[in-house]
């Protein structure tokens, strides 16, 4: 496995946050972090790309520790993507979306601009945006900065966005995992994270209470026990099926 999670425990102050957990994720698939508010998510993928060393255990990215990493060896193989970037950033769109390649040198992103709908916006300054846009912005510094067969992780990414946008970002998703990434998502949308998802960790309380490939995860008994809400599988025209919220 490319990502190994080796027994990552973590505390804030004296409030335990994470609690032991053991987890990987494989190239070329689209693991997908679910569970309920402050159930340590946002906590474990800092972890997981480096941003915050955990109190134990370890974080291995190809076998290597990722805490002893240089900043251009992480830049050049883990991107990450925040769920709330900074709104006051005093650049252009155009220098947002280049700080992903700041320590990798340059690398052509037209076709990438160009999905996102962000040609357009380039010399627009980068708080003047929409909170949609910023996260396409976001989303494309991250994939700019990406080098195939790296470790893409992003916290909440489509929360912001449009029905549009949202399927372009996962679109670009799936293709970077086809290409050999390795790709850890977390998301509160459990019916588009069951459709992104090749794999899902279920977190709760800190406590890792489920993994494996989504369609073991993604079951409603598993989900209902998580979340205190009842699940149902909906048919859907192409012959599969559309996890929703029973009512």
């Amino acid at each position: 496995m490319t990502l190994q999670l080796n027994g990552i425990a973590h505390s804030y102050d004296v409030q335990p946050v994470l609690h032991g957990i053991h987890a990987v994720a494989a190239p070329g698939r689209v693991t997908v972090l679910i569970g309920p508010n402050a159930a340590g998510k946002t906590t474990l993928l800092r972890i997981a790309s480096g941003l915050l060393a955990s109190d134990e255990g370890d974080v291995l990215w190809r076998g290597d520790p990722v805490s002893g990493m240089t900043d251009r060896t992480r830049a050049a193989c883990i991107s990450w993507l925040s769920q709330r970037s900074r709104q006051d950033v005093p650049l252009l769109v155009r220098e947002v979306i280049e700080l992903g390649r700041l320590r990798l040198g340059d690398a052509d992103s037209n076709d990438l601009l160009h999905r996102l709908d962000l040609l357009d916006l380039l010399e627009r300054p980068y708080p003047a945006l929409s909170v949609g846009q910023q996260q396409r912005v976001g989303l494309a510094r991250v994939l700019h900065q990406h080098e195939p067969g790296g470790l893409i992780v992003l916290d909440e990414p489509t929360a912001p966005l449009d029905p549009r946008h949202a399927s372009l970002a996962m679109r670009l998703l799936c293709e970077a995992a086809e290409q050999g990434a390795t790709v850890v998502v977390s998301m509160h949308d459990l019916s588009l994270a069951g459709s992104l998802a090749d794999d899902a960790w279920l977190l709760v309380e800190g406590v890792l209470q489920a993994s494996g490939t989504a369609q073991e995860v993604f079951e409603p008994s598993i989900l209902e026990s998580a979340f205190g809400v009842g699940f149902e599988r909906l048919p859907r025209q192409d012959g599969s099926s559309w996890l929703a919220p029973r009512s």
